[in-house]
């Protein structure tokens, strides 16, 4: 508990500083505003002073006047060259603020990169970006639980456990040790990654915990002293009794704070859409491939009726129904028996008589028999 202590008053500190500091730069802020609002004042007079001397000129210059004293005259230029420097200094005092602007802007972005919560968004932002990068579902998987690890304060390591027909695996860890905790939790048949499956999240402060008492310290024994597990919650995932965790493994008892718990159940939702949409991509890419084999087995099979259909002189229904006799008899799928016809020849033209054996059909030749 001291060490708990010590840690939020390290971070009530930080919290306080970076409090200070976004105050000091909002200060700056307005100071730079009225400065500027002081200098482009300052300008318009300017400009307005200059504007009325070359009025000045211009009539002195119509009434046929011989010009200013020579004190007048130089009166008037030291004038203009003052405000000339004037102009000079505002502008360099303009860009110092613009420069000092621009390190207030760089200090805030630092200051907001090292909060957990950006971290979590930047957590976020990488696993969708890698969801679409990934080559597989099982990769996806695995990026979920590299980033638990990265944004979740206290886990040292991490896993995705799922369920499938009743059988629990791991899908995806960061450490062997990981691995071999979940291990414990499938033998034992009890743990916080199993419980997770079906609870929004499962807090185990220190092994052994009265709630898993076959399990016992068995984790311990692989440096996990405490675990957070929480379920993946992707509806089109899970079917026939099917789910995921995302399970987080501390190096100490008590390894996560309620700010640290509450990030991971974040994560794992956004990690169990990101699953969801991997899987989905996956049965896409399935049905692609099945629809494709589908319509070359519809090709070849079309290949396969027309050579007998010319062949033998059969209908389409009685050269289909030929190639279907053939492949129960030769306990081949169709599509093999069509590709046999159309790439060889091949095939036992008894099976073609059997199709239509009411038919009156000409006897066939041996070369028709390919495979007689």
């Amino acid at each position: 508990m001291a060490s708990e202590s010590v840690e939020d008053e390290r971070q009530w500190a930080a919290e306080k500083r970076d409090f200070v500091a976004d105050r000091r730069d909002e200060l700056a802020a307005e100071r730079d505003a009225v400065a500027d609002a002081r200098d482009a004042i300052a300008d318009a007079r300017q400009a307005r002073l200059d504007e009325l001397e070359r009025q000045l000129d211009a009539r002195a210059a119509e009434l046929g006047s011989t010009g200013d004293s020579v004190e007048s005259a130089a009166s008037r230029a030291a004038d203009r060259a003052g405000r000339a420097r004037a102009l000079e200094d505002r502008e360099e005092m303009a860009a110092s603020r613009d420069a000092a602007e621009v390190d207030r802007d760089e200090a805030a972005e630092r200051r907001v990169a090292a909060t957990p919560t950006t971290k979590l968004a930047a957590a976020f932002a990488e696993v969708a970006e890698h969801l679409y990068a990934a080559d597989s579902f099982d990769e996806v998987m695995s990026r979920i639980a590299q980033a638990a690890v990265g944004t979740i304060a206290g886990c040292r390591m991490a896993s995705v456990t799922l369920r499938e027909g009743g059988a629990f695996q791991t899908a995806a860890t960061t450490a062997s040790a990981a691995t071999a905790v979940d291990d414990a939790q499938y033998e034992a048949h009890e743990g916080p990654c199993l419980d997770a499956v079906d609870e929004a999240v499962v807090y185990a402060r220190a092994f052994p915990d009265t709630r898993w008492p076959t399990l016992a310290s068995r984790p311990v024994d692989h440096g996990a002293e405490s675990a957070a597990s929480y379920r993946l919650a992707a509806p089109r995932l899970w079917t026939d009794g099917g789910g995921g965790s995302l399970n987080t493994y501390g190096a100490e008892p008590d390894a996560f704070s309620d700010d640290a718990r509450d990030i991971g159940l974040i994560l794992a939702a956004h990690a169990g859409m990101a699953a969801g949409a991997a899987h989905e991509r996956r049965d896409l890419t399935d049905l692609a491939e099945g629809l494709n084999q589908a319509l070359v087995s519809r090709d070849v099979i079309g290949q396969a009726k027309g050579i007998l259909m010319e062949r033998l002189k059969l209908t389409p229904e009685d050269a289909f129904d030929a190639l279907r006799r053939a492949s129960q008899r030769l306990n081949e799928k169709l599509r093999s028996v069509a590709v046999t016809v159309a790439q060889t020849g091949e095939f036992d033209s008894s099976d073609a008589l059997r199709a239509d054996s009411g038919a009156t059909r000409p006897p066939a030749r041996a070369g028709d028999a390919g495979g007689a």
